[in-house]
């Protein structure tokens, strides 16, 4: 049987962490398990679970590493972790987040401090570049997730080289150009927003206006510099959650 599991900490953010991976269980007809890597303390999470009716596991070794090999297991189906315990880090993300998104090789849900999905998710927003190697792991790794009855909504950002040159009858030209793309790139969603870069600003202006309650985006799994801006900056000033596609996976 398939499992969503989510790491807790024993920080104030571990609420909405633990709120949010209950509403991807259920958008994903999945149940949902709970662990935490022991640190002296364990009333946080375990009151946490018993509350929401998780099951949860207590862990032992260093927390980045015993993480990624847990949600390594071949009966879990994705993973949620807590960007960082505190709003405003200076980070994107915290050390033992970055490490699972970066290694785990499979769907990952980051949950910032600031988040409330405690309401069922009913939109998300599908930031997408028009390549085949982003369009395959949303395909892939996204709707096998999606087992509710779930809005999708696609974003394309127009950048200086893929912007049209030429449109006679702009309104009704973009609308064209937004349904072709919906149909070579994302045939399930029900909606296309079409709009100039940059993209981790038009990924929170359209997350505001059409009230999504979370954001995919596929990635690289590789944050070095100069790499995987759009999904840093996303993480750095969204207070949504956000699911990590591996294209790799």
């Amino acid at each position: 049987m398939s499992v969503i599991l989510v790491g807790l900490d024993t920080s104030a953010a571990a609420r909405p962490v633990l709120d949010a991976a209950v509403a991807f269980g259920a958008m994903a007809g999945v149940p949902v398990e709970a662990v935490h890597v022991h640190d002296g303390a364990v009333e946080t999470p375990a009151t946490l679970a018993a509350r929401s009716g998780v099951a949860l596991r207590v862990l032992e070794g260093p927390a980045s590493a015993v993480l990624v090999d847990a949600f390594s297991a071949a009966e879990v189906c994705a993973a949620v972790v807590g960007a960082r315990a505190t709003p405003g880090g200076r980070r994107p993300v915290g050390r033992i987040a970055r490490a699972v998104v970066e290694k785990a090789l499979k769907p990952v849900l980051v949950v910032p401090p600031e988040a409330s999905l405690t309401a069922p998710i009913r939109r998300i927003l599908l930031p997408l570049e028009g390549m085949e190697t982003s369009s395959r792991a949303v395909q892939e790794a996204l709707w096998p997730l999606v087992a509710d009855d779930v809005e999708l909504v696609a974003l394309h950002v127009f950048t200086d080289a893929t912007l049209p040159r030429m449109l006679d009858q702009p309104a009704y030209d973009l609308e064209v150009i937004g349904q072709e793309f919906l149909a070579r790139h994302c045939p399930p969603a029900t909606k296309i927003v079409l709009r100039p870069g940059p993209v981790g600003r038009r990924v929170f202006e359209v997350s505001a206006e059409h009230g999504i309650d979370v954001v995919v985006l596929s990635w690289s799994q590789d944050s070095s510099p100069g790499r995987a801006q759009v999904v840093q900056e996303v993480l750095g000033t969204l207070a949504l959650p956000v699911l990590l596609l591996p294209v790799a996976a």
